[in-house]
């Protein structure tokens, strides 16, 4: 479904500005034809000339899916491209463009049909060939599920549906292809999406509902298609040079749900103020992220005691790591964010009736840096599958960089960084992991205050407090200000732990 959507926004509107040069109709059916086969899909039409005006009937474009034995159909119907006498040509499109996808699934026969619409639909193309730009403009698009069967027994709406609707829209593109590459570069506003999915299991109670919104949806996107690439072969995708740097957003959000299993119904909602969620993959590199701010979540159901309803002011995820060998150690990232976590006073209550312990917006953060070094392209299934049948590991870390550590939460906080290098040919030291060389700087505050409240509240016996304050003696010395400790763990050459300049190991 993905690349279905992917491909609708593409053959919809291929997007951008206008340039200062002159374009012909049917060059800018060839450009078009070229970016959706540069995907992997056929494309069949009947062309029709018509003065110095382009129709194109019977569009269709088509893909087969390998691992369900099926294929995918996209049925454009009829393209209108009009030479504006102006150097630029005008491309209309149908209203209704039906998906048609066949095959297998766990053995069942499935033929499903979606429906992508659009209204008022404008795009204006311009430039050259080889370098030409897209602008369009849309009131509204809308992807609708149509007809499903699943081996041979209709699948109606009562029982499956989802809709998606966006508007109003606007983008620009340009598509510029040179020495064997095809870049595209895009800029899209879909305006405000909305989208409706349920299910009802006539054979059970099991039943669904998801409806929602999101506001200001923007996307960018840098993509790169080497010419005559093979996407059913994952290797020779990044080997011969493909690339893509995608970011999509919005400026707010909102969800409302109900499931029901085993005869119970729960209920929640979801919103968020703003969010986005980022791809880039190359050869050479993955880069994964997603963040939101001032998100939160309301559950109730009869498996949930009491309403849950908890906040948070952001979160974040980010992974980067290389995806294939390389002459020298690579960079690598994680970073998480929780910040600003807060819970209702309900929750709070369930296990702190008294209000003992601070209710302070609680944050936890992490944010590292390495040096690895992959062993294999783990996009080669041949290389991958003779790694784990030797028993090898996909790689090697050299060192890691934690910039920042805070877990901040019920009164206490800790803080840390520090550095270290790992020695791979020595496995032995550590019990099978590579030997680490650095320190960690550590940080502590308010530790006894919390364990004398959770003594308090019955969740920590005497003897439980007496451990967790020897074992803090052990590694912490006394901080300038009350109730504080700092820290330093060092692994030297030798292999030697060491806490504050005492050996532990």
């Amino acid at each position: 479904m993905k690349r279905l959507s992917g491909v609708s926004a593409l053959a919809l509107c291929a997007f951008v500005t206008p340039a200062l040069a002159d374009v012909t109709p049917q060059q800018v059916w060839d450009d078009l034809e070229t970016y959706l086969q540069s995907f992997g899909y056929t494309v069949s039409a009947t062309e029709v000339a018509d003065g110095s005006n382009l129709i194109v009937n019977d569009v269709v474009m088509s893909m087969p899916i390998p691992e369900m034995d099926g294929s995918v159909t996209f049925t454009m119907g009829t393209m209108g491209l009009t030479d504006q006498g102006d150097g630029t040509v005008a491309v209309s499109f149908a209203e209704q463009m039906p998906v048609h996808v066949t095959g297998t699934d766990g053995g069942d026969e499935i033929d499903v049909t979606v429906n992508f619409g659009q209204q008022d639909m404008t795009m204006i193309v311009s430039g050259e060939p080889d370098n030409l730009t897209y602008d369009y403009s849309a009131t509204k698009m809308t992807i609708a599920l149509g007809k499903m069967m699943a081996d041979g027994q209709e699948i109606t709406r009562d029982m499956f549906r989802f809709d998606v609707e966006a508007g109003p829209l606007s983008g620009k593109s340009t598509v510029l292809r040179a020495a064997g590459m095809q870049s595209i570069s895009q800029a899209l506003s879909y305006g405000d999406v909305t989208y409706d999915f349920a299910f009802n299991d006539p054979d059970s109670d099991d039943a669904g509902l998801f409806n929602g919104a999101l506001s200001g949806v923007t996307g960018v996107a840098e993509t790169v298609i080497p010419e005559g690439i093979d996407f059913s072969d994952p290797t020779a995708i990044f080997e011969s040079g493909f690339g893509v740097d995608a970011t999509l957003a919005h400026t707010g959000g909102r969800m409302e749900f109900a499931v029901t299993e085993h005869g119970g119904t729960t209920n929640g909602k979801t919103s968020s103020a703003t969010g986005s969620i980022t791809v880039a993959m190359s050869s050479d590199n993955l880069t994964y992220k997603v963040d939101s701010t001032e998100s939160a979540i309301d559950l109730s159901g009869p498996e949930i005691p009491v309403p849950v309803s908890a906040k948070m002011a952001e979160t974040g995820f980010t992974f980067s790591a290389p995806l294939s060998p390389g002459d020298a150690p690579q960079d690598a990232t994680l970073e998480v964010v929780m910040g600003g976590f807060e819970m209702a006073e309900m929750l709070w209550n369930l296990f702190d009736p008294a209000a003992n312990l601070p209710r302070d917006p609680a944050t936890i953060r992490l944010a590292m840096d390495a040096k690895v070094s992959p062993f294999a392209n783990i996009f080669d299934p041949k290389a991958m599958a003779k790694m784990e049948m030797e028993g090898g590991v996909p790689g090697e870390l050299n060192s890691v960089n934690l910039r920042e550590l805070v877990i901040d939460a019920v009164g206490g906080k800790i803080l840390g960084s520090g550095a270290f290098t790992f020695d791979n040919s020595d496995m032995e030291s550590f019990d099978g992991l590579p030997r680490p060389e650095g320190k960690l700087d550590l940080s502590v505050a308010g530790a006894n205050g919390l364990i004398d409240k959770l003594i308090g509240m019955g969740l920590m016996g005497e003897e439980d407090a007496m451990g967790a304050r020897m074992m803090m003696g052990m590694f912490t010395v006394p901080g300038a200000e009350p109730d504080t400790a700092t820290s330093v763990i060092e692994v030297n050459a030798e292999g030697h732990v060491l806490a504050n300049g005492q050996r532990l190991k």
